[in-house]
């Protein structure tokens, strides 16, 4: 215990120097712009489509036009102040019990049935089927439309022992999704923002089929076929088989430590990931300067690659075409881990070039608490709870998250892996404080290193007893 303590202490000392990481590339304006433009198109294709051909009535309409509002900063990740799906119930139901019937409005106010309001699984499978089919028979922009039947097949799906008829339900939901991509193509706003919903659409519907009993290779097929006679998808479609074959690489691989991975794993992986990689090189060529694919590729090249030079490459590549694309930035910080490719002092280093990126918008600079936390977790019990509690590991730690929480005060994944942190720096009142923000909202975060939720719980209850003096 004592030599790792030393070992933490002297890399604590290293760490606090001036790194060598050049600074990562945030174009303002361009991010701005990008912004912008994400918020007016949803505007558009929600408030806009129903001024336009909604079924209005001044008895809901400004309780409506709300509602879409609010249903798109969501959309658009807009802040100050930050939107949740309990804010667009609010005024959705008010137009719902005022007797609005619009479709797309019934839609939104049934997706936001959460919390309180939850109906219960089965429940709120029905009522998503009865809204996406409305919505599918409107004239509102074909993508969302889709989405309405991509959602009922996947709420359907997810309903504990789905029936043999809810099976076909769910399979005759994806299929219609899928038959409006020509119409989408031909009559909505084919942009980035556009891409990004039918990517996420079309990823959902792949796993969708797959539940329903295709293979793997034949539910990607399916959608393939579809996507083929569409020319000016020739980019997405890359995009989409891509995916398929990444994430089909991890799950030969498993998500388990290299030592843990199953016999063939490693082939299997490397095999569907050059397939993937293969996929995006010929994406990147079609379309240059398209932060997914980069974001990709980066990826890609932590799993099968190792090579700096090309992961600074596509790391800059992805920063560049979208300066808010923090997942690039985890990916690096991946990347950098010693249990990849990295040292812990390069990736307290990256750490810090994202704190100094002031993207708190993004949560690029959260990315530095995120290498400490890293770090920490290399230590014993004494020398994490030491690291961490450094002055100038906690000032970087303690910044960010008081920064990052000012504007989102109801991220609770984050403010609960902030409180987890305040705990194992021995700052008990301020662990025990974002532990009683939280309440029973206290979860888990998806990334590595990660604590189970029982954990989390302990740590919450040794906090409050601690503050009280027992």
């Amino acid at each position: 215990m004592r030599h790792t303590l030393v070992i933490g202490l002297i890399f604590l000392a290293a760490a606090q120097a001036i790194g060598a990481e050049k600074p990562i590339p945030q174009d303002t304006a361009r991010m701005e712009k990008q912004r912008r433009d994400r918020l007016e198109w949803n505007l558009r294709t929600t408030r806009g489509a129903y001024d336009k051909i909604g079924k209005k009535n001044p008895r809901w309409d400004e309780p409506a036009r709300k509602a879409m509002e609010f249903a798109s900063r969501m959309f658009s990740l807009q802040v100050d102040p930050q939107i949740r799906v309990d804010d667009v119930y609010k005024p959705a139901k008010i137009a719902i019990d005022a007797g609005c019937d619009d479709p797309l409005l019934d839609y939104l106010y049934r997706r936001s049935l959460f919390g309180p309001h939850y109906p219960g699984e089965e429940e709120s499978a029905r009522q998503i089927s009865v809204a996406a089919e409305a919505l599918a028979a409107s004239r509102y922009p074909a993508f969302r439309r889709a989405i309405g039947c991509q959602m009922a097949g996947s709420y359907t799906l997810n309903a504990k022992e789905p029936s043999d008829a809810s099976r076909k339900e769910a399979e005759r939901r994806y299929d219609a999704a899928l038959a409006l991509l020509p119409e989408s193509v031909a009559g909505d706003e084919p942009n980035v923002f556009w891409e990004d919903r039918w990517f996420d659409t079309i990823v959902d519907i792949i796993q969708g089929y797959r539940k329903l009993g295709l293979s793997a290779p034949a539910a990607l097929e399916r959608v393939d076929s579809k996507l083929a006679k569409l020319p000016a998808l020739k980019v997405l479609r890359l995009q989409i088989r891509g995916d398929f074959w990444y994430k089909y690489g991890w799950e030969g691989r498993t998500m388990a430590l290299a030592p843990a991975v199953p016999a063939g794993g490693f082939e299997v992986f490397t095999e569907r990931l050059d397939n993937a990689q293969k996929a995006f090189n010929e994406a990147w060529r079609l379309r240059p300067d398209d932060a997914r694919t980069a974001e990709y590729l980066l990826d890609i090249e932590k799993g099968i690659g190792g090579d700096r030079s090309k992961m600074e490459l596509w790391f800059d590549r992805a920063m560049k075409a979208d300066g808010d694309r923090v997942g690039a930035c985890a990916t690096k910080l991946d990347w950098l881990d010693p249990k990849w490719h990295g040292t812990a002092k390069e990736m307290v280093e990256f750490g810090r070039a994202c704190r100094a990126t002031k993207n708190w918008q993004s949560g690029i600079t959260l990315c530095v608490a995120d290498a400490h936390y890293r770090y920490a977790d290399m230590l014993d019990r004494v020398g994490k709870s030491k690291y961490l509690a450094s002055p100038e590991v906690w000032s970087d730690v303690k910044s960010v998250y008081d920064e990052y929480l000012q504007h989102f005060p109801r991220n609770d994944v984050v403010r609960s892996k902030y409180a987890a942190i305040c705990y194992l720096a021995a700052h008990y009142p301020e662990a025990h404080a974002q532990f009683q923000v939280l309440g029973d909202r206290l979860t888990q975060w998806p990334d590595f290193p990660y604590l189970p939720l029982e954990s989390m719980k302990r740590l919450r209850d040794d906090a409050a007893r601690i503050v009280a003096g027992k």
